[in-house]
């Protein structure tokens, strides 16, 4: 997990500006402000390179779409359908628009 710092306080020093403008406070505080943005900005930016790494992990270990229309028409010709069978339906649906745009190159 790599940070640009640059981009960090960029991030940070935009964070502060907006926290000067939501308190109305005058520009010579914008100073005072920038620690805890720094550290906001921080944050935030660490939550989006894992959630990065969480989407490429994810489409690492997806199914091929062929696998996936193969579960879903085995369970469409099911006789009846439970409300749990729906939900896998569903979840199955949601995985192979996942498989389409990865195999696409679109990012899902």
């Amino acid at each position: 997990m790599t940070i640009d710092r640059a981009e960090l306080f960029r991030f940070a020093w935009q964070l502060a500006r907006k926290q000067l403008w939501v308190l109305r406070l005058p520009a010579s505080r914008l100073r005072s402000l920038f620690p805890e943005a720094l550290s906001d900005a921080w944050a935030e930016l660490k939550r989006r390179a894992a959630y990065r790494a969480a989407q490429r992990k994810a489409h690492a270990n997806a199914r091929p779409a062929t696998e996936v229309r193969s579960d879903i028409q085995a369970l469409e010709c099911k006789d009846r359908l439970s409300g749990s069978d729906w939900h896998r339906l569903d979840m199955l649906r949601g995985e192979l628009r996942a498989a389409n745009h990865a195999a696409n190159g679109v990012a899902a």
